[in-house]
């Protein structure tokens, strides 16, 4: 709704359908798997060494809050002109980068870590939180008719935030809990 109403789709004399954004979205999703993959096998030959996977999924998380602050941003500055591609596209990348760093590395770590027995369990129910997540957005996504644009945006990053927050705080509960541990030989 937001981007036929309020985006300015016309790129190089041609007026775009709004469908193409969900395109743009699609194009950028696989693209960043692949590059952020790409990425980090070249950063661990280069320096021997990755962040791991909480690591990875905090630098997700900031990606995912820049890409809502660039809806956020895109609103509070807009006046009466029509947005250009240029947030959208932005939000696009940065969330698909976010997204490269989560979903594919948290499914990792959950099937890594699960008991062997479990390991099939253990990704139904993640998947299944992937539903409910999907759920809550479709509620979520009924606000926008009621709130803010601006608020309505500040929100999604803010919820990207609590993630980053609770990444940060299980990486370091976990790094304290293991350094105590003594090491075996």
């Amino acid at each position: 709704m937001w981007a036929d109403e309020q985006f300015q789709l016309t790129f190089f004399g041609q007026t775009l359908p709004t469908s193409w954004m969900i395109t743009i979205d699609a194009t950028l999703s696989f693209s960043m798997l692949v590059a952020v993959a790409a990425f980090w096998k070249w950063y661990s030959v280069r320096n021997g060494t990755e962040p791991d996977e909480l690591g990875k999924m905090i630098i997700g998380s900031v990606f995912t809050v820049t890409g809502g602050l660039c809806l956020a941003i895109a609103a509070g500055t807009q006046g009466s002109a029509k947005i250009g591609l240029f947030w959208p596209v932005m939000f696009h990348l940065f969330n698909s980068i976010g997204f490269a760093h989560i979903m594919p590395v948290s499914l990792a770590l959950f099937t890594k870590i699960a008991p062997r027995a479990l390991t099939a369990t253990i990704v139904g129910i993640y998947y299944l939180a992937f539903f409910a997540a999907n759920q809550i957005v479709g509620v979520v996504g009924g606000w926008y008719s009621t709130m803010d644009t601006v608020q309505f945006w500040l929100l999604h990053a803010a919820t990207a935030a609590v993630g980053l927050v609770a990444f940060v705080v299980l990486k370091l509960t976990l790094t304290k809990q293991l350094s105590g541990i003594p090491e075996q030989n």
